[in-house]
C-alpha cells in the first residue's frame, strides 16, 4: 500500500474566495477537491512532459524505433485504460500485444519489460 503525502500550494490573498467556491462545487457534485487536483497535475504532465522533444523524422517512418517513442504516450493511456475496468490488473501479454506493431522479438520483451515496471509504479499490477 502506498503512503499518502499531503502537499500545499499558495496563492494571492483573493483567490480564497474561488478556492472556497471549488470546495462547494466539489461537495455539492460528490467530487474529491484531492482527486481533481491530481488528475489536472497528472493530464499536464503528460501534455508538457518532457518539453520540447526534437523527434528525428526517421519516427514517422512505419516499422522504426522511432516510431515506438512517438507513440509511447498513446499505448501508456490505452494501457491504464484497460488496466482501469480490469481491477487495475494487466497480463504482460496485453502489453507486448500493443508493441507487436513497432518491436518484434528481443526488443518487443525488453520494451515490454519496461513499461510494465512504468505501469507498476503507477500502482497497475502486471502478471507475467
Amino acid at each position: 500500500m502506498s503512503r499518502r503525502r499531503k502537499y500545499q500550494f499558495y496563492g494571492p490573498a483573493h483567490f480564497r474566495a474561488t478556492w472556497a467556491k471549488f470546495l462547494g462545487i466539489c461537495k455539492r457534485d460528490g467530487q474529491s477537491a484531492s482527486w481533481l487536483l491530481r488528475v489536472w497535475v497528472e493530464g499536464y504532465v503528460q501534455r508538457k512532459d518532457p518539453g520540447n522533444p526534437q523527434r528525428p523524422l526517421t519516427a514517422y517512418v512505419p516499422g522504426h524505433e522511432d516510431e515506438l517513442a512517438l507513440n509511447l504516450p498513446e499505448i501508456l493511456r490505452k494501457l491504464e485504460a484497460y488496466a482501469s475496468i480490469r481491477r487495475n490488473e494487466l497480463d504482460w501479454s496485453m502489453i507486448h500485444n500493443e508493441l507487436s506493431p513497432y518491436l518484434q522479438g528481443a526488443a518487443g520483451v525488453r520494451a515490454a519489460d519496461k513499461i510494465s515496471k512504468e505501469l507498476r509504479s503507477r500502482g497497475i499490477k502486471v502478471w507475467r
